[in-house]
């Protein structure tokens, strides 16, 4: 039998006797024997820390600002010099305050013509060139094809009757779509709805002018002034901001190692609170091994004002008995109780997994032999 290096304490809150006691529903009887301290043939104890610290913080910077146009900071509290000097009435909770520098706030013309500019996109022309280069476009519905059913785009009646002619290829007028009168032959409801029987359309966009108008500035050629923001002035000035904050942070030792269901189990677990008084040392119950990690958890933060400690422990075993080698028992004080949660021991995992792998070897011979 043995045990990790840890302090005595360990030993007191989880004797070899308390053990026995909680494992007799799972000792296989010999000869009657139940409480054999022979039969514990290793057990390792481990104290469990649960450490939260919730800081109360406090945060200054003092930061330039700047606004587009006026702005009115009169309702902002002032201070003078640095903000870190600055003395603050005592903070009821979580929150946050700004503050102006007296004598930072500056109003500044901008040197734009009173928020606007010369549009960049359009260079001050309040137009682009039309991709359509003025030239008339395909119709869009007859795409040129029957633009008029008697003159053709010829803009005359044909004489005599053409003869029969196949059919043209290409898309026509939308099915049901009424024919207007064609511009060219005057021929009532023979032409395209879209293009009168021209054939070519107008360009939409620039009304076959070849410019379209600039989106940006509409036309006008101004623009918004980005550094302005379109105010035609800037306000500028020292914040300062003091930042109020709770700041939880938690610690857990040692890292777990042990299965999921333990994990459960142990929150239900008897965990010991523990006072640590701020500054103070850290209490003697901790095992030399958390000690360290514990304090440096604990040391004080920058802009820290006061804490709220929780620090609870409770002790885990892990028992491994002699005549039982495929299990393995994790045993920790409870509710009035110890509790205890069963494992398979890592000799039985091993095994499995050979056994496994035996299994699947065996498959892939027979597949294989099938094969042949």
């Amino acid at each position: 039998m043995s045990d990790a290096p840890n302090d005595d304490a360990l030993y007191a809150a989880l004797t070899d006797a308390d053990l026995l006691k909680a494992l007799a529903p799972y000792l296989p009887r010999a000869g009657g024997a139940v409480a054999d301290a022979g039969r514990l043939r290793d057990i390792t104890r481990r104290q469990l820390v649960r450490c939260e610290v919730v800081r109360f913080t406090e945060r200054r910077e003092q930061v330039r600002r700047t606004a587009f146009g006026v702005e009115d900071l009169s309702a902002l509290p002032l201070y003078e010099g640095a903000i870190a000097d600055h003395s603050l009435p005592e903070p009821k909770g979580p929150g946050k305050l700004v503050l102006v520098r007296a004598g930072s706030v500056q109003l500044v013309l901008c040197p734009c013509d009173n928020g606007e500019r010369q549009c960049d996109a359009c260079t001050g022309r309040g137009w682009h060139a039309c991709g359509c280069h003025n030239e008339p476009l395909l119709c869009d519905v007859c795409h040129n094809v029957t633009p008029c059913r008697e003159c053709e785009r010829q803009g005359r009646k044909p004489i005599r009757p053409s003869k029969a002619r196949p059919a043209v290829k290409g898309p026509a007028t939308a099915p049901g779509a009424p024919r207007v009168t064609c511009a060219r032959c005057d021929t009532p409801e023979a032409a395209c709805p879209r293009c009168e029987g021209r054939g070519l359309t107008r360009c939409r966009h620039c009304d076959a002018s070849g410019r379209e108008t600039c989106e940006p500035c509409s036309g006008r050629g101004l623009g918004t002034h980005d550094v302005c923001g379109g105010k035609g002035s800037l306000t500028h000035w020292v914040e300062g901001r003091v930042v109020y904050a709770n700041e939880p942070r938690s610690l857990s030792l040692p890292a777990p190692d042990w299965p999921d269901k333990v994990k459960e189990r142990l929150r239900a677990a008897d965990w010991q609170r523990h006072d640590v008084p701020t500054g103070g040392p850290v209490p003697t119950a901790l095992v030399r091994a958390h000690r360290s990690d514990v304090r440096d958890h604990l040391a004080p933060q920058r802009g820290e004002r006061s804490r709220q400690v929780t620090l609870r422990t409770t002790v885990l075993a892990r028992v491994e008995l002699a005549d039982d080698p495929n299990r393995v028992y994790y045993v920790f004080p409870g509710a009035g109780r110890l509790e205890v949660v069963t494992a398979l021991s890592d000799r039985l995992k091993q095994r499995l997994i050979a056994a496994g792998a035996v299994i699947v070897i065996v498959v892939v011979l027979i597949l294989w032999l099938v094969a042949q």
